[in-house]
């Protein structure tokens, strides 16, 4: 029996994705708002969390790949916007290392903290800078959502870790704004998808395309 699992983006997500793809991205702001904007996206188009993720070459600010919160419409917990970017990065780079090239660098920048689980990609994947905009405590306290046992040192475990790429990271950027697409989503009809929630209401399936 052969088994699968695809990772499928939705349309409007796909043709973003491809709009910017021949652009560079100039500044740490442009690429936040790009990110922003995919979470926003998500939850207008009840897609998904209001979360989103993007990778880029630090080099050339060209973007690698982008993704949504997709646990929902993907039936599957692990499909936060982080780790579907990263996966969709590897995937376009042909390598689960994204710090195997010494003369490359991939950024992560998400429109939330990353919770217990996309920090653990985040230390496998080769991803050299992570850049964030809402913290947890804004995504806890405003959605309900519960992103797991994160220390508070969490930052400098990654840029202090012995014998791995370091990673840099950054908080903070564009924090505010992307509080208000939680707050959006906050006062939506939409769940939250914790296992035992009691917010979970689920909304129909939207088509996707492609993969």
């Amino acid at each position: 029996m052969k088994l699968s699992i695809d990772i499928v983006l939705p349309e409007w997500l796909q043709t973003m994705v491809s709009a910017k793809s021949e652009l560079t991205f100039t500044t740490a702001t442009d690429k936040m708002k790009f990110t922003i904007d995919i979470a926003r996206r998500n939850v207008k188009e009840k897609s998904g969390g209001p979360f989103g993720a993007a990778v880029f070459d630090e080099a050339d600010g060209t973007l690698i790949a982008a993704a949504g919160n997709a646990v929902v419409q993907q039936r599957t917990s692990i499909a936060h916007a982080e780790t579907l970017a990263i996966t969709l990065a590897q995937h376009r780079l042909n390598t689960f290392d994204l710090a195997h090239n010494p003369d490359k660098s991939y950024s992560l920048y998400a429109s939330g903290q990353p919770c217990i689980m996309c920090y653990g990609v985040i230390w496998w994947s080769g991803i050299t800078k992570l850049v964030c905009a809402a913290r947890g405590e804004d995504v806890e306290g405003i959605t309900g959502f519960r992103e797991g046992p994160m220390t508070d040192d969490w930052p400098s475990l990654l840029e202090q870790r012995k014998g791995l790429p370091r990673v840099t990271v950054i908080r903070d950027l564009l924090r505010g704004e992307a509080c208000e697409v939680l707050r959006e989503y906050a006062n939506s009809d939409l769940p939250v998808y914790n296992a035992g929630s009691t917010r979970t209401t689920l909304p129909k399936p939207n088509k996707f395309h492609g993969t």
